[in-house]
């Protein structure tokens, strides 16, 4: 059985990004930076489709990152052994992370093992539904887990329309540990959105949900959205083009994308971020991040971007 985590999140309200706007930054840049760890073997998004936030059930986050890691119990690690990785920085940037209470529509985290029910084919048109659990109180996890997997999911199998469905349940040893936000979470994989509102108004849907009472508290973090696959085994390194470029042609897109002041403050900034290319550590080059991984340390926004934003802070 796999072993796999997922982490979800909703978008930093104070930077002016909507709710899709924040889903593609997420996919095409601090996906693409966290990619570079050498600790992820595999690495999909699932982000909520529009259409999901005007029926029932509604997401709660605007996605979710899944990762499969070698050693998915070791401690989080960056992919090279000096520790530059600034994620961490992006991270606030992108999601909600201001301080308030409460905190639950900020994000969930869980480690889980991996049980597939109906073990069908995916493609990435299809709709998953990840709906994050907490058993209700009183239940133990033996109980629970029992449950879940043995009577529960014969119940939802027969959904209308499900092509594949996994229980993850999670690894108590990081439960006790107390950095999970969940017990566990669901997926559904239906062909489009549309087979999934039609199970959601049938019998099975009002059985399963009859049995889930019993079982799962009713607060649930949810997502229902397409599979977006950042790093699968095929992954290599990117070089965002400033492999095929000269110095020149680099310098001349430095400031064509305002990072001008880069080379203001570095004239050098040019071979530097070649050379890191050169040695699969360009981290990330788009119009919004510039990030190199070698001893070069870069880590640059667009001039045009407010301080706040330079600094990866939540607050403008």
């Amino acid at each position: 059985m796999a072993i796999k985590r997922i982490t979800a999140a909703n978008e930093n309200l104070t930077n002016g990004r909507d709710r899709v706007e924040a889903q593609h930054y997420w996919a095409e840049s601090h996906g693409k930076l966290v990619a570079n760890s050498a600790a992820l073997q595999r690495y999909h998004h699932y982000f909520s489709v529009p259409e999901a936030y005007n029926n029932e059930p509604k997401p709660t986050f605007i996605g979710i990152s899944m990762f499969w890691r070698e050693n998915p119990m070791a401690p989080q690690q960056a992919p090279d052994p000096n520790g530059w990785f600034p994620v961490g920085p992006d991270d606030r940037h992108v999601f909600d992370r201001t301080r308030r209470w409460p905190i639950d529509d900020q994000h969930a985290d869980i480690l889980g093992e991996e049980h597939v029910i109906v073990d069908g084919p995916t493609k990435a048109s299809m709709i998953n539904c990840i709906f994050m659990v907490v058993r209700k109180p009183g239940l133990d996890h033996r109980d629970f887990f029992d449950h879940w997997l043995n009577v529960h999911a014969p119940i939802a199998a027969q959904l209308p329309g499900l092509r594949r469905y996994i229980q993850s349940h999670v690894i108590l040893e990081y439960l006790a540990r107390g950095v999970m936000t969940h017990d566990g979470w669901s997926e559904f994989w239906f062909d489009d959105f549309w087979s999934f509102q039609n199970a959601t108004k049938s019998p099975e849907w009002a059985a399963m949900e009859a049995d889930g009472a019993t079982l799962f508290a009713p607060e649930k973090g949810i997502v229902i959205g397409r599979e977006y696959v950042q790093k699968d085994e095929s992954w290599k390194p990117r070089d965002y083009g400033a492999l095929s470029m000269t110095e020149d042609e680099i310098r001349a897109r430095l400031i064509k994308e305002d990072y001008g002041h880069v080379l203001e403050k570095d004239p050098q900034a040019p071979s530097k971020i070649k050379a890191a290319a050169q040695q699969d550590k360009l981290g990330v080059w788009t119009a919004e991040h510039l990030v190199t991984l070698d001893d070069s340390r870069i880590d640059a926004r667009p001039a045009r971007w407010p301080a706040w934003a330079q600094s990866g802070s939540n607050e403008p």
